[in-house]
């Protein structure tokens, strides 16, 4: 790398130490959070400034520049990095506020990336909220210590004090100006400024194409704005030049996002690159396609780095050994699906009532310390808990201490599921996964009975290419463990994503050595938004429908209990989420789907289980362990919640007016216990009381704009997802789940 780091804020040698920590500061995995996912990735951490006591937060912007144009544009005019490095210094020598800046660097390849990193305004906010909500007629609500009109003026002298130096910002936007705090005195810092041209004197044209960029939608508004910049306004002929920029800007806008979206799935069709983050490293050289995965650890699974064109060769050549067992399948899948419709019609028209029991959730090495973890899982509740192994790097020894405190050392053990994973190197060396599996067998059979063997088979980049590999990894794992303990249970296949050709053919070998207990299914609906929405005509109690009805016709599979062993929506968190943005969701999205799923999966009777992968994760999980602060999401207390006002219930679901969705939970005669609410059948010990709690009902709308409803009679107390108590009186649903309970 080459840059350069501002004297104010470094005073010691740029030796090796300062090397160690300029990689540690510009690697993600060490960011504190997360604060932009777009063309570039913006995030907070630590900096040890010497010219200061204790360490600096700063913010890091990473570019990329892995096309074309923007490889040519850093040839011509050197990396954003530097750009943005440079005009900071120089703007605050002219006394226009801009974060401080730090320092930048730059990889010597052209096609590398680069960094810029500055000073984090503590309590920053883009002024684009301020605008939308100054554009909608709401700015006095959300942002009552805001006086719009004293602010556009402000922003409008802002952009006359840039001009006034000579400075075409190029960018003035709403997402570029930053306000010290929600108030119309803050201060206003330029931030993004790495198309910023320093000239002698602007023209006329280079002054209103800077203003027109600003999102002032409102014609009363943009005259505001505009007296801001010169006292009484344009003339008449520059306020219309102006107008014709702004309206034009504004198409051009609107029309890029429509034509980037077709023109990047025709590159994808036609250009089969892979593109990755710059933390993921490259594929060994002259590999072969099946070799060409490489580990991830920012999302803690692998990245193919064969094309498509690579990956279709592939597929072609094994053609015969996918048809076969599609093939044997056909029938019985045709079968399944007809049961399945039939099955979700029952279940929309006739809805029974069913235990509410199987919330679990899922454990990966290094996640998060252990005795954090443990905390978390007794906090939550749950009974249920699965580890993955990666058996590649053998057995962890933290999930091993995990797995003992939980099956061994609390009161009420937890029911465990030991997950054990392959890659390429085990699925082609058939005798180093066996001695694996032996080894992670023998470790784990006095803590738990049940095995997922293997990870989703149909993913190449999991190193399994074709069904007969994985059904190697399944005969030999599952003979370690049923000679290990023949009471054991196995689950397979864990196909990943709604693929039931995939899962048909995997379980339909007709080999006894094949055979499995438990159909295991990693069934993530996160590529289609909300689990309502349907994929192939199957929304998620219909796919569940489908699934069950593949186990119990599947030769290989012993019962027709099907368990989901992963799921999860992948957060807004740039490379620490395992999936694009297109799929991702801010962390309050999140919440809501979790709790709409698992009432969709257990309140049916379709799923018996389901775990959240995972735990404690960066890019999705319910605890973002980043800076060892170990903050919980809103998902973790929609969990929470759900397990405390379920658990030990049987839930139905309700027949409601059109828009609304909802469950009834009762309890049935029995004890529950007083502490934790966690019902106890069958049994009486001293800390727990006879306790009739009535019904809990769960309502939400997909409807984002809200809808009243007048819950019936008798309701004792009404809380939102996350637990906290609603006021009496109608309610507001929404997509965020309500629980109301119903007096006796």
């Amino acid at each position: 790398m080459r840059g350069a780091v501002a004297p104010e804020v470094w005073s010691g040698k740029l030796d090796e130490g300062f090397e160690a920590e300029l990689r540690h500061l510009l690697d993600p995995a060490n960011a504190a959070r997360s604060l932009h996912w777009g063309r570039s990735y913006l995030y907070e951490a630590a900096w040890p400034g010497r010219r200061v006591t204790g360490d600096v937060a700063v913010v890091v912007k990473q570019f990329r520049h892995d096309n074309l144009q923007s490889r040519l544009r850093r040839r011509r005019r050197g990396t954003r990095a530097r750009l943005s490095f440079h005009a900071a210094r120089r703007l605050r020598r002219l006394g226009i506020a801009t974060p401080e800046p730090v320092l930048y660097a730059e990889s010597k390849t052209l096609e590398g990336p680069a960094w810029f990193v500055c000073r984090l305004i503590p309590e920053a906010r883009e002024l684009r909220h301020v605008l939308r909500a100054l554009n909608a007629g709401g700015s006095a609500a959300r942002f009552p210590a805001i006086d719009g009109v004293a602010l556009l003026r402000r922003v409008g002298a802002l952009a006359a004090e840039l001009h006034r130096h000579g400075i075409w910002f190029r960018d003035l936007t709403s997402g570029n100006v930053l306000l010290s705090e929600p108030a119309t005195d803050a201060e206003l810092y330029l931030v993004d400024l790495n198309r910023a041209r320093f000239r002698r004197r602007l023209s006329m044209s280079q002054r209103l194409r800077d203003l027109s960029r600003m999102p002032v939608l409102r014609p009363t508004d943009r005259s505001e704005y505009l007296r801001g910049y010169r006292p009484g306004g344009l003339t008449r002929f520059r306020r219309l030049w102006f107008e014709v920029y702004h309206h034009g800007f504004r198409l051009k806008i609107r029309s890029k996002k429509g034509a980037r979206r077709a023109l990047r799935r025709l590159a994808d069709l036609l250009l089969p690159r892979r593109r990755a983050h710059p933390h993921i490293p490259a594929a060994e050289r002259g590999a072969k396609p099946q070799e060409r995965a490489v580990w991830d650890p920012l999302t803690d699974q692998p990245h193919q780095q064969a094309t498509r064109g690579q990956r279709l060769g592939v597929r072609l050549r094994d053609a015969a050994h996918h048809a076969r067992p599609l093939g044997r399948a056909a029938g019985p899948l045709f079968a399944s699906l007809v049961e399945a419709k039939r099955l979700r019609r029952r279940i929309e028209q006739a809805p029974e009532r069913v235990p509410f029991r199987g919330l679990g959730v899922a454990v990966g090495p290094g996640s998060a310390p252990v005795d954090a973890l443990v905390e978390a899982i007794d906090d939550l509740g749950v009974e249920n808990v699965l580890l993955r192994f990666h058996l590649w790097q053998g057995l962890d020894k933290d999930l091993l201490r995990l797995a003992a405190i939980l099956g061994r050392k609390r009161p009420r053990p937890a029911d465990l599921v030991f997950q054990l994973s392959q890659d390429r190197s085990l699925v082609r060396d058939g005798g180093l996964w066996l001695r694996r599996v032996e080894e992670a067998v023998a470790a784990l059979s006095p803590l738990g009975s049940r095995f997922l063997i293997g990870q989703a088979p149909n993913r190449s980049k999991w190193g399994v290419w074709r069904p007969d590999e994985y059904w190697k990894l399944l005969a030999a794992a599952g003979a370690a463990v049923r000679a290990a303990n023949p009471d054991a249970r196995v689950l397979a296949p864990a196909v990943i994503d709604f693929e039931p050709h995939a899962t048909a053919g995997l379980v339909h070998s007709r080999l006894r050595e094949h055979r499995f207990d438990i159909l295991a299914s990693q069934l993530y609906v996160d590529r289609r938004g909300a689990p309502e929405n349907t994929q192939l005509g199957f929304d998620l109690a219909g796919k569940l429908a489908l699934l069950r009805a593949v186990a119990r016709r599947a030769p290989d599979c012993g019962s027709d209990r099907s368990w989901v062993t992963e799921f999860n929506w992948p957060l807004e968190e740039g490379p620490h989420a395992p999936a694009g943005r297109d799929v991702a969701v801010d962390e309050d999205t999140q919440a809501s789907y979790l709790v709409r799923y698992c009432l969709e999966a257990l309140g049916t009777g379709l799923a018996e289980r389901v775990y959240w992968w995972q735990l404690a994760a960066a890019g999705y999980g319910l605890i973002d362990p980043r800076g060892g602060s170990s903050r919980r999401r809103p998902a973790y207390r929609a969990l929470r919640q759900l397990r405390r006002e379920l658990a030990g219930t049987q839930v139905e679901r309700l027949l409601l007016p059109a828009g609304v969705r909802g469950y009834r939970a009762v309890t049935p005669g029995g004890l529950r216990d007083a502490t934790s609410g966690i019902r106890v059948a069958g049994r009486a010990e001293p800390d727990v009381v006879v306790k009739d709690r009535g019904e809990v009902q769960v309502l939400w709308t997909l409807d984002r704009r809200g809808q009243a409803y007048r819950p019936p009679g008798g309701v004792r107390a009404a809380y939102d997802r996350d637990g906290v108590e609603l006021p009496p009186g109608p309610v507001r649903l929404g997509p965020a789940p309500v629980y109301l309970e119903i007096g006796p």
